[in-house]
């Protein structure tokens, strides 16, 4: 029996929209449901205990199935729906080669993604009044050492994606982190000279319609925040394992000593 595919998310989560932009890529039916992760909905026992003992988003739903994080459930629903090789490599070696990618991105890229978080969202999330400069620091090392990464090793070639020749699943994924850097205007014109064939694969994959569709919830309130102030109110408190985080409970301390900024201050140069 056909079920109703159940895609739960929230516009502002950069895996959220990698996987949402697949299923449209691909014409995979599904219901959404936007989680409000504003709110505290994903801290209540009984969101975890039904969806996800983590408590965050994309879950998708499939009848009796459960499944989270984004690329597992964008594998599956390629599995599923027979999507075309490309998306996790028509060879053992492309999709040897993409799982590589996805491995890397998962602690380096994604956790730049702290440079976004500590600037545009924690101060709304844990006060004003705190100094997130350290949290910043942290994620902007691990931001510029992954675009390095991208510009030596993905793009050495003359590839058009970061896999090869044609997109796959870790294009939306990559893509999806740096639009809210783009977004947030966290990444200096000065770094992203120095990035050429990343910069241009990334405005190229972010022209396609599905891209513009997924991400504009968060140019749109991003620009809002930055240009005129607007705060939107949180009531969740927990971290969001970032990876930048200089101390967290969340994350059983992650202790940073960043005093030397000599790398930071060559890139941004």
């Amino acid at each position: 029996m056909n079920t109703t595919l159940r895609y739960l998310h929230h516009p502002s989560s950069q895996p959220c929209r990698a996987g949402l932009q697949f299923m449209l890529e691909n014409n995979i039916p599904f219901e959404e449901e936007i989680i409000d992760i504003t709110s505290d909905i994903n801290e209540r026992p009984d969101f975890r205990e039904k969806y996800n003992p983590t408590g965050q988003v994309p879950i998708l739903v499939d009848g009796d199935f459960t499944i989270w994080e984004s690329a597992a459930i964008a594998y599956y629903l390629s599995e599923k729906f027979n999507c075309p090789a490309h998306w996790w490599g028509r060879t053992t070696e492309e999709r040897g080669h993409i799982q590589q990618f996805m491995n890397w991105y998962a602690y380096t890229l994604r956790f730049g993604g702290g440079v976004f978080h500590w600037t545009i969202f924690a101060p709304m999330i844990y006060g004003e009044d705190k100094d997130f400069s350290a949290e910043i620091k942290r994620g902007r090392f691990l931001l510029y050492e992954a675009l390095d990464v991208l510009e030596t090793y993905w793009f050495k070639g003359n590839n058009q994606f970061v896999c090869g020749d044609a997109i796959s699943f870790a294009d939306l994924a990559a893509s999806q982190d740096l639009a809210s850097h783009d977004a947030g205007r966290t990444i200096p014109d000065a770094v992203w000279a120095k990035h050429p064939k990343t910069h241009a694969w990334f405005k190229r994959v972010m022209a396609r319609p599905h891209a513009k569709a997924v991400s504009g919830w968060i140019y749109e309130n991003v620009a809002k925040v930055l240009d005129e102030g607007v705060r939107f109110e949180f009531k969740r408190k927990t971290a969001v394992l970032k990876g930048s985080e200089v101390k967290s409970g969340h994350n059983h301390g992650i202790s940073y000593a960043g005093d030397d900024d000599s790398y930071l201050k060559q890139a941004e140069s």
